[in-house]
């Protein structure tokens, strides 16, 4: 028997009249995962406005359709609700040369030559924008000097491509405001010539948001607007309906958003920077819950960065790296921060989100949390853990005991060899199924190339940690309906379900049964945000009834 939201009537109208009640849209012949535990696997879908109005079988659900309901027969294919990427950087860049390095792991030679080649073809002081690796980041050579020789007119900046680890030249430095003393900001650190203050043009940490800040003030609306337009047509062809971006600058996001018109839902959290001693608490603290201008907007949650990554060595562990005997990386804020920034959260009624990686990060997070429980119920607040890598299993109940809600990005499983270089055994790094059945509110996100598929395959295999693989079912349900929980909107999206909004895709593949290294290959043949179809591959045809 169909199911039918609670504003619907179980009367149905003939189809020559059209009903109040009739669906505008309907979805039929198709295999729906619904994400819903109570009935996961249904045919059809009957649409109404901006909701779901009923689910059931073919049969029960064209029967409800009316004179002027629009008809879509999937011919088997897969729905899934729309995706709800949970974990989204993503700052406009000004306009720049973007070096075409096409490894992720370059050389620094291959970077210097790349530099001095864009230096050769563009005019002086134009800057030079570039991504670099791990390599790069653990090079001592890799510093603005030998920039400076290779461009020394030009600004340039590198990011690594796991966010953690910029180099600039002096050029780029000048340009930014940063000194050649320039201090630590609190969590930061600005690597300096041994023996000196004097910076080598590398940073970690905090101390990037200053440069990145600056650098983003500088882009116009237009360029930063198509910029999210990209990020948008890009989310909807791989059917990803949800967006949680981490803000660099909120409120000018928010603006860019407005005027932006984009056919996806986006939530901002506010990413605020620190100063030599302190945290920014001010940052986006006047910007709207909700959008007045487009209510797909919303803004919400401030995240801080409580450590680096294994990748650079600044995760911070409870035991030694293997490879860096002495060295067990760096926490970026103290233990009393951490219980001042969970007041905050609490004061303000803005849910805190925390970058956490290392075993010891994780612990004296929770530490902090379990702390500031005397006074706090932590199962409303649904403070989340963004990676959560370091939950070792003697955290795990913690964690669990708290409600932390943990989101993870499995295309960090990929590093694999490296993260065990780093570890060492036991390696019980990464969890994923046992927070599954440990009850841990659990999420997926991409933390870097948008391809949901890519992330359910690396889910699905775990090739740090096989064990710890997930169903490709449970990791849909955790980027979809785990992600909707992560962001407080699990009454309104996250499952196909009656009454909740209507936004799902429509497969090119069906991902439950294929080969798992063919996953990334998939694409949305339709994209449904609101009851409003916003992709179309063509390959799918809406028939009017009429």
């Amino acid at each position: 028997m169909a199911r039918r939201s609670d504003q619907e009537d179980s009367h149905g109208s003939p189809p020559s009249e059209q009903s109040p009640l009739a669906p505008d849209l309907i979805l039929l012949n198709g295999k729906v995962f619904t994400a819903d535990p109570a009935c996961r696997y249904v045919q059809a879908i009957a649409i109404n406005g901006d909701r779901i109005a009923a689910i059931g079988t073919t049969n029960e659900i064209a029967a409800t359709a009316g004179a002027r309901t629009r008809r879509i027969d999937i011919r088997g294919g897969v729905v899934v609700p729309g995706f709800n990427d949970a974990h989204v950087h993503h700052t406009p860049d000004p306009r720049a040369v973007v070096l075409p390095l096409n490894t992720l792991e370059p050389s620094w030679e291959e970077v210097l030559a790349a530099v001095a080649a864009a230096a050769e073809e563009v005019p002086k002081g134009s800057w030079i924008l570039g991504t670099h690796g791990i390599g790069v980041v653990n090079d001592p050579r890799a510093t603005r000097f030998d920039l400076d020789r290779v461009a020394p007119e030009h600004p340039v900046r590198l990011n690594a491509y796991f966010g953690h680890g910029s180099v600039y030249n002096t050029k780029a430095m000048a340009a930014l405001s940063i000194s050649d003393d320039e201090p630590d900001p609190l969590g930061g650190c600005c690597e300096r010539v041994h023996g000196t203050r004097r910076i080598t043009g590398k940073l970690f940490g905090y101390a990037q948001w200053g440069p990145w800040r600056r650098l983003a003030r500088g882009v116009s609306d237009e360029d930063a607007i198509a910029s999210v337009q990209r990020l948008a047509h890009d989310a909807i062809r791989f059917g990803i309906t949800s967006l949680q971006i981490f803000a660099l600058l909120p409120g000018q996001y928010l603006r860019v958003l407005e005027r932006a018109n984009l056919p996806v839902r986006v939530r901002v959290i506010r990413f605020p920077p620190t100063n030599s001693n302190s945290r920014d608490l001010e940052e986006g603290r006047d910007l709207p819950t909700r959008s007045m201008a487009n209510s797909r907007i919303t803004v919400s949650g401030t995240k801080w960065l409580l450590d680096g990554t294994p990748l650079e060595r600044r995760a911070a562990q409870r035991r030694d790296y293997r490879d860096r005997p002495g060295w067990k990386g760096e926490s970026y804020l103290p233990e009393q921060e951490m219980r001042a920034m969970l007041r905050e959260s609490v004061e303000s009624n803005d849910p805190v989100l925390v970058h956490a990686v290392g075993d010891w990060t994780a612990e004296t997070f929770l530490n902090a949390m379990e702390a500031e429980a005397k006074q706090v119920d932590w199962k409303p607040r649904r403070a989340r853990i963004e990676h959560g890598d370091g939950l070792l299993p003697d955290l795990i109940t913690r964690a669990r005991d708290l409600s932390v809600i943990v989101v993870q990005n499995p295309s960090h499983f990929a590093f694999d060899d490296l993260l065990k270089a780093r570890y060492g055994e036991p390696f019980e790094y990464l969890p994923a199924r046992s927070l599954i059945e440990a009850g841990i509110p659990f999420a997926l996100g991409s933390d870097g190339p948008l391809n949901p598929y890519m992330n359910l395959m690396f889910a699905a295999t775990h090739p740090a940690r096989p064990s710890e693989a997930l169903t490709v079912e449970q990791a849909v349900e955790a980027y979809t309906h785990g992600a909707a929980y992560g962001e407080f909107e699990e009454q309104n999206k996250g499952t196909i379900t009656p009454g909740k909004l209507a936004d799902l895709a429509v497969l090119s593949q069906d991902i439950f049964t294929m080969p798992l290294g063919s996953l990334p290959a998939t694409e949305s043949l339709m994209t449904v945000v609101g009851g409003q179809i916003v992709h179309n591959s063509g390959l799918l045809q809406v028939v009017s009834s009429g």
